[in-house]
């Protein structure tokens, strides 16, 4: 038995040029950190090539390039178009990245070395051989147990993946903050034993790579939506995560240069900062509301004809109404059904019955007043709310039997006709705004109510006014 799929809405789809981008994005970071991993790996194999390597090369450990390598292959595995073989192989190397974050943070926690690190190469540069810092072990820990459960069921492991994906990106960019500002319990625990440059290099790479291929699943998708959150979300992302550091370095800068003292640099950033995401929210809140104008006014906007619909109808018409109660005043309501919109759509097709609307909508919109509500509640019925207390109306009615009349003396083989029923409240009467609306037969009975066609047998606008 076939089941149907849920609509899915376009602002709630991918940007298929975006997914493709991100996709590269990823594909090009994943590759860029496992070619810098297995450099390092060469030169530890290698002793003849060290003399080619710059100071420093030593600093990422063979374990840490072991596991940066493992899981740009694990990374590169998962993401790849899923087979049991590309599955089962994604997960033993996930594994594996998992063993060596657990073995390094054992060694820091209990203080005795396991061996493991010094397996396969000797480390004589460091007061504790082999042993990667504990902010590298944390980030492998936390990049193994990501792609360990992004290979389980979405159901199970969706919320434990994003939060792991979360941690990664906020653990690299405490460790981006600590060489930023020469903090550096922030990312080592000795010059011998902490997270290098390149290593760090590789962290941002594989977070990256990380977070676009989650784009494709679960909450990082709103990096690549169509939908308006998504637009949002593209742009402020960036501000948000480089305006911080970028003010800090800036203070820092001045600081180090003499310029300001600590206290004022902290002071004039710190205000700075405070002013920037104020503006951000500022233009944030402008955008959102400027955006919710534009729904509101869809959602209360016939689309074929451009007056309102049965919604906004409702809601500015019952607004007239209270406001006219409150000030003593009346308001007449007139319902308009088209005939034969059924008949002609037959004869003549859609097409011509789209016209039919458009021409009843733009008649009733130039006969009444620009702050009468004119809307169109069903397929062939507008309504009309005026606040011409005194005629009720009847000007109006004549001029839109005069444009009747001119339009279907234009040779058009489809005349427009209409019937039309009307209702006047009484401010004085308990009566509500949808009594009024059953008084003039709106949505079930203005049909019965009907007292003329115009259009048909020579009746024309000034005689129904004049009957009114």
């Amino acid at each position: 038995m076939k089941t149907n799929n849920p609509i899915v809405l376009p602002t709630s789809q991918s940007d298929a040029v975006l997914l493709q981008r991100f996709s590269l994005l990823q594909t090009l970071c994943v590759a860029v950190s496992a070619l810098i991993a297995v450099a390092i790996l060469f030169a530890w194999f290698i002793k003849g090539a060290r003399v080619w390597y710059p100071q420093g090369w030593y600093l990422m450990k063979f374990d840490t390039a072991s596991g940066m390598f493992l899981s740009a292959l694990s990374l590169a595995w998962l993401s790849a178009r899923p087979t049991p073989l590309r599955v089962w192989a994604g997960r033993a190397t996930a594994l594996l990245v998992l063993l060596l974050a657990t073995v390094a943070l054992y060694e820091h926690i209990s203080g005795r070395p396991t061996g493991l690190d010094t397996l396969i190469v000797g480390d004589t540069t460091s007061d504790q051989p082999g042993l990667m810092s504990v902010q590298t072990a944390v980030f492998l820990l936390l990049m193994g147990l990501s792609l360990l459960l992004s290979t389980t069921s979405q159901k199970v492991s969706g919320i434990a993946v994003l939060t792991l994906t979360a941690l990664l990106a906020l653990h690299t960019l405490i460790i981006v903050s600590g060489y930023c500002f020469n903090a550096a319990k922030l990312f080592g625990q000795s010059m011998s034993t902490r997270t290098s440059p390149h290593t760090l290099t590789c962290m941002v790479l594989l977070a990256i790579g990380l977070i676009g291929w989650r784009t494709q699943h679960g909450y990082f998708s709103l990096l690549v939506g169509r939908g308006l959150g998504s637009q949002l979300a593209r742009k402020v992302l960036p501000v948000a995560l480089l305006l911080p550091f970028l003010l800090m370095l800036c203070g820092t800068a001045m600081t180090s240069l003499g310029w300001l003292s600590a206290p004022v640099a902290v002071g004039l950033t710190i205000a700075i900062m405070a002013a920037a995401l104020a503006a951000l929210v500022s233009l944030l809140g402008r955008r959102i509301d400027a955006l919710e104008r534009a729904l509101r006014e869809l959602s209360l906007t016939d689309e074929l004809t451009g007056v309102l619909n049965y919604r906004g109808f409702v809601l500015l018409g019952e607004q007239s109404f209270l406001e006219a109660r409150r000030s003593g005043a009346s308001l007449t309501l007139l319902v308009f059904s088209v005939e034969g919109v059924r008949a002609i759509s037959d004869e003549f097709g859609h097409e011509a019955s789209a016209h039919l609307m458009k021409d009843m909508a733009r008649v009733l919109r130039t006969s009444f007043e620009p702050a009468d509500v004119v809307a169109r509640t069903e397929s062939d019925e507008f309504v009309v709310i005026t606040q011409d207390e005194h005629t009720g109306g009847v000007i109006a009615l004549m001029r839109i039997g005069e444009a009747v009349e001119a339009l279907n003396g234009a040779g058009r083989p489809y005349p427009l006709r209409f019937s039309v029923g009307e209702a006047t409240s009484d401010p004085s009467s308990d009566e509500s705004f949808h009594d009024v609306i059953e008084r003039a037969g709106l949505v079930r009975r203005e049909r019965r109510r009907v007292e003329r066609v115009f259009g048909a047998e020579g009746v024309t606008g000034a005689q129904h006014a004049s009957a009114l």
